[in-house]
């Protein structure tokens, strides 16, 4: 079996015409979103966030928590709403 370093692979990449660059980028792009949905689905399964859910759940029912309308107008770094914001 032929190896290669990440080292090795990047200097291979970069020395790519763009077009083949940006079609690889887009390759690896997908395929680790892949790799991070499969863990984030067998984290849920597991249970991993159950028990943040449901202090969640509690803190919402005791009236504890914000609307986010509120929470991102008063961390915006500009002063001016987001033509989304209402």
């Amino acid at each position: 079996m032929f190896y290669m370093s990440a080292a090795d692979v990047r200097d291979l990449v970069k020395s790519l015409p763009a077009k083949e660059a940006i079609d690889l980028g887009r390759m690896v792009e997908e395929w680790t979103a892949g790799i991070v949905d499969q863990k984030f689905e067998a984290a849920v399964k597991s249970g991993a966030f159950d028990a943040m859910a449901a202090e969640a759940i509690r803190e919402l029912e005791a009236g504890a928590t914000l609307p986010l309308k509120e929470v991102l107008e008063a961390t915006l770094p500009f002063p001016q709403k987001h033509p989304t914001m209402r």
